[in-house]
């Protein structure tokens, strides 16, 4: 007898196994990076995806400061086939500031909206960081690791489980501007990408 539709589901649930296509997270890029309340950040950021087929896209995002724990973010995306427009928001809660030698620790809380080989689908997903800033005379540098984790609820499956590992850095350099580069590492039903870009903070 052939497994069923539901207990094959349940297997690829229970091994990360992708049920559909991979599809990627949202990068993590400058979240790390608080934003004081009431002032704003605006980046760019292009992306390279690795898998899933090689392909080219781009993120800008806005993060606005609300109070002293938390800031909302909101992204537009766009990529190349099979990869289509995304649209999100994500609320970064810093429990614990990058003071003296104590290292930032924070999560973010994002849902998002995305096409992919033309099917839409809505995506939940927690992204836990943890980043240090470094200075070194003028020089300011910002290391993070993440690991975002969640579920993809799809027109074409009921759901897909998704989890990533995340490691970049942002360097100043300037008052207002911060570089960043970051490599995603699919875990499973996620894809491989490597991101730049550059933020303007206010």
């Amino acid at each position: 007898m052939g497994v069923g539709p539901l207990a094959a589901l349940a297997v690829s649930l229970a091994t990360g196994i992708a049920v559909g296509p991979r599809t990627a997270i949202a990068g993590v890029f400058n979240l790390p990076r608080f934003v004081h309340p009431g002032d704003f950040a605006i980046g760019l950021e292009p992306e390279l995806m690795l898998t899933g087929g090689t392909g080219l896209g781009a993120n800008i995002k806005y993060t606005h400061g609300l109070n002293d724990l938390l800031n909302l973010q909101a992204h537009v995306g766009i990529g190349s086939p099979p990869r289509g427009a995304k649209v999100g928001a994500t609320l970064v809660l810093d429990f614990f500031p990058d003071i003296d030698k104590q290292p930032g620790l924070g999560i973010g809380v994002q849902s998002q909206w995305q096409q992919l080989a033309g099917v839409a689908q809505l995506e939940f997903t927690a992204i836990p960081y943890i980043h240090k800033s470094l200075i070194t005379g003028a020089t300011e540098v910002d290391p993070y690791f993440a690991f975002p984790f969640g579920l993809s609820l799809r027109s074409d499956t009921l759901y897909q489980v998704r989890t990533q590992l995340a490691v970049g850095a942002l360097f100043k350099t300037s008052e207002h501007f911060r570089f960043g580069v970051e490599l995603g590492v699919a875990v499973a039903n996620t894809d491989t990408y490597f991101s730049g870009g550059v933020t303007y903070y206010r």
